[in-house]
């Protein structure tokens, strides 16, 4: 590796390590083992449903979004059915990236997937933008693709960013909630008709030690497409109160073929 791309690449480390996406990809394996038991019934619902919305899709290529710890992905289903597997993500654990040697069809790709907002607003941190600048970012699918998984990553990709904007106090919150609008409206508007599987939660639950409902937050700010097939579940995400605190987290999710 020459000096330029070293550079390049601890300068990219640095930038996703103070915008906390590293940690954020730690912290999720930390819950995980907190909350093996229920986090296994919702990931099994993930994996089955894929599986499921494969069996349609031509086997050439299939690019999952947002892989991260591979936990609700079916690889090796992915693997023996497709020529080609591409996992997408921010960030890639090195233990996943040595996973992904083991299969000679698999490739790991690190991308940006708002399509370069992440590099666009940590370069203009010191600045306010018009909110339709943002308008024209779009992450471009690879080509020859025939499957397109977005697993969970549709009401996570503004988070980690929001909240670097708010650190840096430049926008009102109704001008966040724009920019969370726009995020998420880019990513369904990316994901090709009769080719995609998206796998989102749509709405947080907040309940009491003693299981009473106390509050409900919606996580999307658009309408979701209607598919051939679909199916809603509850994920009891923080029943440990690790996120809240003295409250117990759980989010209902939906998977749908379209």
């Amino acid at each position: 590796m020459s000096l330029n791309s070293q550079i390049k690449k601890l300068s990219e480390r640095i930038k996703l390590h103070k915008m906390l996406f590293i940690s954020d990809q730690a912290g999720i394996m930390q819950r995980y083992i907190r909350e093996k038991q229920n986090w296994d019934i919702h990931l099994n619902e993930v994996k089955n449903f894929i599986k499921h919305s494969s069996k349609t899709k031509k086997k050439n290529k299939v690019v999952v979004f947002g892989s991260g710890w591979l936990l609700d992905l079916p690889l090796i289903d992915l693997s023996e059915n497709f020529k080609k597997v591409v996992l997408i993500d921010i960030y890639h654990p090195k233990q996943i990236q040595k996973k992904a040697k083991q299969f000679p069809n698999i490739t790991v790709q690190t991308d940006d997937l708002t399509g370069g907002l992440i590099d666009f607003f940590y370069n203009h941190k010191k600045q306010k933008v018009l909110i339709s600048t943002i308008e024209s970012f779009k992450y471009k699918i690879p080509k020859n693709t025939d499957f397109v998984i977005s697993l969970n990553i549709m009401c996570q990709l503004h988070i980690i960013l929001i909240d670097y904007l708010r650190k840096h106090n430049r926008y009102s919150n109704q001008e966040l909630k724009m920019i969370e609008k726009q995020i998420q409206l880019s990513h369904i508007n990316i994901l090709p008709k009769e080719k995609s599987c998206l796998i989102t939660d749509f709405e947080e639950e907040i309940y009491d030690e003693e299981d009473n409902l106390v509050g409900i937050n919606p996580l999307l700010h658009i309408g979701l497409p209607t598919g051939s097939l679909s199916k809603n579940w509850q994920w009891k995400f923080d029943s440990l109160m690790t996120y809240r605190p003295n409250a117990k987290t759980y989010f209902n999710t939906t998977a749908i073929d379209f």
